[in-house]
């Protein structure tokens, strides 16, 4: 069962919305795409991009700016390809995502 985010969409999510109940926040120097920083280990979330549907789907699955996920994907040396997937943890869920939305994904170490 998803949980319904009807005061999120990717204005929202960027500042833009007026009746936005999040606040932007601002990415660090050191944020990089999800897919960039696939390894063993734990970040933060300080950006999701794209359209409102990935946006509203990322924050169904409980991804959200500023929440921290687990990194359960492989070693960066294998399978570099843009089919692999990249596996995590958020709120104690397991997510296999493609490399477009791990693309989208800005992240920074804890």
């Amino acid at each position: 069962m998803t949980r319904n985010h009807s005061d999120i969409s990717c204005q929202c999510l960027r500042g833009n919305g007026k009746n936005c109940k999040l606040k932007a926040l601002q990415c660090p120097a050191d944020a990089r795409p999800l897919s960039k920083s696939c390894g063993c280990g734990k970040v933060k979330i300080c950006k999701i991009s794209g359209d409102r549907k990935d946006c509203a789907r990322m924050a169904n699955l409980g991804v959200l700016p500023g929440s921290e996920m687990e990194l359960l994907c492989p070693s960066r040396g294998r399978g570099r390809g843009r089919g692999r997937r990249c596996m995590v943890k958020v709120n104690g869920s397991t997510l296999s995502l493609d490399a477009l939305t791990a693309d989208n994904i800005f992240v920074t170490p804890v």
